[in-house]
């Protein structure tokens, strides 16, 4: 999972950012939300232009040179106040018990100037304009001479080598590149934009793609109603193809016609959940801007149910910011070009029957 973040000089990020994902606190309420000393589930509070969307894509950044996923290129990449052109970036994963970090360096989305590797603390690889070496088990007869600058050393080794997947190190690098590869950001304000799709499952036509689910329909169906809407649903061949009815009484109905805005954006998240077995992470921008509170508070807890998925979720709304649904180490306040969580924003000792919105909202967590 990823344990932590740090980037500086990427859009209104004037400073270095650290978002750190690690936790040792011990609270006995809702413990489905760490795992392995790492909060699976966070939730990102800020106000607007505080940088909440931008942390997002930062966060993304790393699969524009590491994987063969289209990205639609980001129009301003380094800061918009410096002049200043090149953008570092240090990611921290925790895999089992060991720790991978991998820091870069670019000057625009596509070329790295400068990347290492470390594992347990170890440099395993290093790529810079003074040195260049790989230290993994399976590279030694790797030719560098035929690696093109313009590519990820990480990516090359990767394409270009057996690794010995009975040695740690290379079994660690490998889980490193999964997740990698299975990371997706996206949100629903926007005209359903997404980063790191795997491109192949989707073709732009929701009800299209849901059709072609295996009982994609009658799925959609039962999310629905897990979250307390409760639709009749059926998939009907039209003259356009397969598409999605609505039972209305006796009557059949096109299904898209009745979506409000808060259940499109549902439809579309149900989407990306029936393929969470093909991705390690989440991030969700502003994933609540259409739903009633209620409804976020069902979305959160079906995706905290999900063990194998850790989720970063983006909102304006207070109303969740409940330890009946997370934690005091899962909510984080990003203002400032600081992001913490609200558990390291107080002296006190929070429980779980403190009210964090009503803290909140009278300024405990603002330093």
């Amino acid at each position: 999972m990823l344990a932590e973040f740090k980037v500086r000089n990427y859009k209104n990020f004037r400073d270095e950012l650290h978002f750190s994902l690690e936790t040792g606190k011990n609270y006995e309420f809702n413990q489905e939300a760490v795992y392995n000393g790492i909060v699976k589930d966070a939730v990102v509070v800020g106000y607007n232009a505080s940088g909440k969307t931008n942390l997002g894509l930062a966060i993304m950044d790393i699969i524009i040179h590491l994987t063969d996923k289209k990205v639609k290129r980001t129009k301003f990449y380094s800061n918009l106040y410096n002049q200043e052109d090149t953008v570092f970036f240090i990611y921290k994963f925790k895999f089992d018990s060991s720790l991978l970090e991998y820091a870069y360096e670019k000057k625009n989305p596509e070329c790295v100037t400068r990347e290492s590797v470390k594992i347990d603390g170890k440099k395993i690889i290093v790529n810079n304009e003074e040195t260049c070496f790989v230290n993994l088990k399976g590279s030694e007869t790797l030719n560098l001479n035929n690696w093109d600058r313009s590519i990820s050393l990480i990516k090359y080794i990767y394409a270009n080598t057996i690794l010995d997947k009975e040695n740690k190190e290379c079994q660690v690098f490998l889980k490193f590149i999964k997740f990698v590869n299975q990371m997706l950001w996206f949100t629903s304000t926007d005209i359903f934009r997404v980063v790191g799709s795997p491109g192949s499952t989707t073709s732009g036509n929701m009800a299209e793609d849901i059709c072609n689910m295996e009982n994609g329909v009658k799925n959609l169906e039962l999310f629905l109603r897990d979250v307390n809407l409760p639709f009749t649903l059926l998939e009907k061949e039209t003259d356009e193809g397969k598409n999605i009815y609505c039972k209305m009484g006796s009557k059949e109905v096109p299904f898209a016609p009745l979506l409000s805005s808060g259940t499109r954006a549902l439809v579309f998240l149900y989407l990306w959940y029936m393929q969470k077995d093909s991705f390690s992470f989440i991030f969700i921008d502003e994933f609540d801007a259409f739903y009633h509170t209620d409804l976020s508070i069902a979305v959160i807890r079906k995706l905290v149910a999900e063990k194998n998925l850790q989720v970063i979720f983006t909102t304006h709304n207070t109303d969740i910011i409940s330890n009946e649904l997370l934690r005091p180490d899962c909510y984080f306040i990003l203002e400032d070009n600081t992001i913490q969580p609200f558990c390291d924003l107080t002296n006190k000792s929070l429980r779980e029957a403190h009210n964090l919105q009503k803290m909140y909202k009278a300024g405990a967590f603002h330093e």
